[in-house]
């Protein structure tokens, strides 16, 4: 497994958290509307007496999306090991303030596993330079991010991802997408799809998937993330069986219900736990991955946040009672990350 302190053996990794954005920026999303309370200032963070409109309305103050602390960052790992996790995927996308040596330091200090993403966001995010780009271009990019080192470094990525995707897919996004799978392929990095997660049904999912292995790519390989809402379909369930790709369900714990934006409601977390059993029942137990996506600053416990832990913390627990055994849970909780994510060499 590839971390931005080296290369370390899967065995490890202990329990893994694939999606998560410990540094990164994501301006693109704010969405001050006409909320009179909205704050503009990048650099502000909650208080006490306005917390409650930032967790109402998470991308209504800008300074939500500057995660850009690092001693925030170490502060939120540092009892991530006593939960049993030892290992964290940052995949905040190149120009997003990915920041390779803040997280080299916050892995220091820490003492977690940080495994770092290489590629582009979604057309939104992209300035024109990034856009211009050709798939060579592009595959160039991460290739050198995963074998030589990220932002002038030798600080070295270990996945490719996450690929931005919108909905339709944009023209530049599928270039990315192709240079992303080229470079999966060259490397042996695993391949973690950002899914237009607010279209209804899981139709989408099947069209990405189509495309993703029209690309080329090992679907073994592939996680498709954010696909939370297309439990709601039970198509859902046939479309990942048909593709065999990694399914993760990375928002748990978000803290607003509804997004304006996009019109999207989010499942709730008893929806999520409903959807791993149906998957267990399936047989899919070995494709389920657990994330929470942490992107905003009011998901920190330090803003009054569920933190990094929940997962282990609520849903892990909840599984149990309702009657997961100790085998599966581990297969959840630990080896399919440890299956997925090291790099893959040919032998």
């Amino acid at each position: 497994m590839r971390t931005v302190l080296g290369d370390i053996e899967p065995t490890a990794m202990g329990g893994t958290l694939p999606h998560e954005h410990l540094q990164g920026i994501c301006d693109m999303y704010w969405y001050p509307n006409d909320d009179p309370l909205a704050d503009p200032e990048p650099t502000a963070s909650p208080r006490l007496d306005n917390l409650w409109h930032w967790l109402e309305n998470p991308v209504a103050n800008r300074g939500n999306m500057y995660m850009t602390d690092e001693h925030d960052s170490i502060e939120e790992l540092k009892g991530l090991p006593e939960l049993g996790i030892n290992t964290v995927v940052n995949l905040t996308p190149i120009g997003m303030h990915r920041n390779a040596a803040g997280l080299r330091s916050i892995s220091q200090e820490s003492g977690v596993n940080i495994v770092a993403g290489s590629t582009y966001y979604v057309a939104d995010a992209l300035p024109d330079e990034v856009k211009a780009m050709s798939e060579d271009e592009i595959t160039e990019q991460i290739v050198n991010d995963i074998t030589v080192g990220m932002e002038g470094t030798d600080i070295r990525a270990g996945i490719v991802g996450e690929v931005g995707l919108s909905w339709p897919i944009d023209p530049v996004e599928d270039r990315v997408l192709a240079g992303s799978v080229q470079a999966h392929l060259a490397t042996g990095a695993a391949l973690s799809i950002h899914n237009p997660y607010y279209v209804p049904g899981a139709e989408a999912m099947a069209k990405v998937a189509q495309r993703v292995a029209e690309l080329g790519a090992d679907m073994s390989r592939v996680i498709m993330g954010h696909c939370d809402g297309f439990t709601r379909d039970p198509q859902f369930y046939d479309i990942a069986r048909e593709y065999g790709c990694y399914v993760e369900l990375d928002m748990f714990g978000y803290q607003s219900g509804y997004e304006a934006e996009v019109d999207f409601t989010y499942p709730s977390d008893t929806d999520r736990v409903d959807a791993i059993l149906r998957m267990i029942e399936l047989g899919m137990a070995d494709r389920v991955l657990l994330s929470h996506d942490m992107v905003f600053k009011t998901t920190l416990k330090k803003y009054g946040g569920f933190g990094l832990g929940r997962i282990h913390r609520v849903i892990k627990p909840w599984l149990e009672r309702r009657g997961v055994d100790a085998d599966t849970i581990d297969q959840i909780f630990v080896r399919n990350a440890q299956t997925v994510l090291p790099m893959k060499t040919d032998s």
